[in-house]
C-alpha cells in the first residue's frame, strides 16, 4: 500500500492518490466484514455497565505472574522495536549504503532507502502468516519468545556489521520477516497465558487491552531515546545496540511468562503447548 501510494502521488497527484487508496481499503474492509466470522466456541463477556471500571480493568490480572511478565516483555519490546523502522532509512543514507531523495550520479549506490524500508515492511507478511501455523504446533508463547530472540540477534550481530548494500538487504529481509511474528503475536500469546477455560478466554480482549495500554507509553519513549542516542554520539550504533538489547530483554521476560504458564498448566494436570 505505501508503495502504491508513493507512485500514485507522483503520477496522479495527492488528492487522486488518496481517493484510489481509499477505494482499495474500503473494498478490502468490506470483504473482511462479509467473510470474517467470530469463533462460535468463544465465550463473549457481556458487561452490566460499560462505564464500570471492572469492564475495562480486571484487577485479578495483576496477581497473575504470567500476565505481569508478558506485559513487561511487550513494554520492553516497544522500547526497541519501532526504533529499527524509524531509523533504517537515515542509517542507510548516512553510511552511504543507499540514497535518499535524488539518486547520486556515477556512484555504486543503486537502491533508494525507501525501498529498503518497503522491503522490510513487505517481508513482515511472511512472518505474520507463518506464525499462525507455527503457533498451532509449538504454542504461541514458545514461538513468540523464539522469534523475539532471533530479532534481537539480527539487530546485535547483523545490523551492527552491515556496512554495504548486501548485508543491509539481508537484514531488511530477515528482520522484516521475523518482525511480522514479533509484533503480531501478543494477542495469541495472551490467549495462551489465559489457558483453555472458557471463562478465562472470555477475558482475552480485556487482558490484551490492558497489556497494550500499559505498554503504549514505551512505544512513544523508545524512538525518542533512539533519536537522542544518535544526536549525542553521532552514530547509529547506539540505536542498533539499544534495539537489540530491548528485544533481548523482552525475550527474557517472555521466557519467564512461559515458565510460569507451563508450571500452572502442569499443576492443573494439563500438558499443553504454551
Amino acid at each position: 500500500m505505501p508503495v502504491m501510494l508513493r507512485f500514485l502521488i507522483t503520477s496522479q497527484g495527492f488528492n487522486n492518490a488518496v481517493r484510489y487508496v481509499t477505494i482499495v481499503i474500503s473494498v478490502a474492509s468490506f470483504a473482511a466484514v462479509l467473510l470474517a466470522r467470530p469463533n462460535p466456541a468463544h465465550t463473549f463477556r457481556k458487561p452490566e455497565k460499560w462505564l464500570s471500571k471492572r469492564t475495562w480493568v480486571d484487577t485479578s490480572a495483576f496477581r497473575d505472574a504470567a500476565f505481569c511478565w508478558f506485559t513487561a516483555s511487550i513494554a520492553a519490546l516497544f522500547l526497541g522495536f519501532y526504533c529499527v523502522f524509524f531509523n533504517l532509512e537515515e542509517w542507510a543514507a548516512t553510511n552511504g549504503i543507499a540514497y535518499k531523495g535524488t539518486a547520486p550520479s556515477g556512484g555504486q549506490t543503486t537502491l533508494s532507502t525507501y525501498w529498503l524500508l518497503s522491503i522490510m515492511n513487505g517481508c513482515s507478511t511472511f512472518g505474520r502468516l507463518s506464525s499462525a501455523w507455527l503457533c498451532d504446533r509449538f504454542g504461541a508463547l514458545n514461538v513468540h519468545m523464539t522469534v523475539t530472540i532471533v530479532a534481537s540477534i539480527l539487530c546485535l550481530f547483523l545490523w551492527t556489521f552491515a556496512n554495504t548494500l548486501a548485508p543491509a538487504l539481508a537484514f531488511a529481509i530477515l528482520f522484516g520477516a521475523f518482525s511480522g511474528s514479533v509484533i503480531g503475536l501478543p494477542p495469541a500469546s495472551m490467549a495462551a497465558i489465559l489457558g483453555p477455560e472458557a471463562d478465562r478466554q472470555a477475558k482475552l480482549g480485556q487482558w490484551t487491552g490492558m497489556m497494550y495500554t500499559a505498554a503504549a507509553p514505551f512505544a512513544l519513549v523508545g524512538p525518542v531515546i533512539a533519536g537522542h542516542l544518535v544526536t549525542r554520539y553521532d552514530t547509529y550504533l547506539g540505536v542498533q545496540i539499544w534495539s537489540g538489547v530491548c528485544l533481548l530483554l523482552s525475550a527474557i521476560c517472555m521466557a519467564m511468562a512461559v515458565l510460569v504458564t507451563r508450571k500452572k498448566s502442569m499443576s492443573s494436570g494439563r500438558d499443553e503447548k504454551v
